[in-house]
């Protein structure tokens, strides 16, 4: 009876290593943002992992450019990426922002998702999802803009459609965790 008791006692010792392991490795998952970098430039003050840097900016608008470092192409440009621009708004912002994806069903390299209002920090925000084709290859956008001072601010997340779920926490987490000033 002791040799079952034993016995049992280590068949449940094993599993309970097992589940704890298993638990520790899901905490170690693309959630995962404890070594992050910080960047601050035109107003905005950003928190990113540290598998994410600095890169070049295809928009003359552009404020600051991340990139995960894998993705960063010969020319420096990340093709997972998150663009900060800021733009100089003529008249009402939402009419501005609006315009911006007004083409865009007429455009049949562009689709458009999803649109509606969101909160970056404490400020109202729009919020616009699409999808883009260029020399055949699918991306998938997140842009999300706000009014500070005059001026519309947009943070743009792109990247290949299939790796677009994967690296949207570090969207997510840089609008938890932006400040503007």
């Amino acid at each position: 009876m002791n040799g079952k008791i034993l016995k049992g006692s280590l068949i449940a010792f094993i599993l309970i290593i097992f589940l704890v392991s298993s638990v520790s490795a899901e905490t170690k998952t693309a959630g995962d943002t404890s070594s992050v970098q910080t960047l601050s430039k035109g107003g905005l003050t950003i928190s990113y992992p540290s598998d994410w840097g600095y890169s070049k900016a295809t928009s003359n608008y552009s404020i600051m450019s991340i990139s995960k470092l894998d993705s960063i192409d010969a020319a420096g440009i990340g093709q997972v990426n998150i663009n900060f621009e800021k733009k100089p708004i003529q008249g009402d912002f939402y009419t501005f922002v609006n315009s911006t994806y007004k083409s865009m069903p007429y455009d049949s390299s562009f689709s458009l998702v999803s649109s509606g209002e969101s909160i970056i920090g404490d400020r109202q925000a729009l919020e616009y999802v699409y999808t883009s084709k260029d020399n055949g290859v699918e991306r998938e956008h997140k842009a999300v803009w706000f009014e500070k001072g005059g001026q519309a601010y947009v943070l743009l997340y792109s990247a290949p459609i299939n790796q677009f779920e994967s690296n949207l926490y570090v969207f997510d987490y840089i609008l938890k965790d932006i400040q503007i000033t």
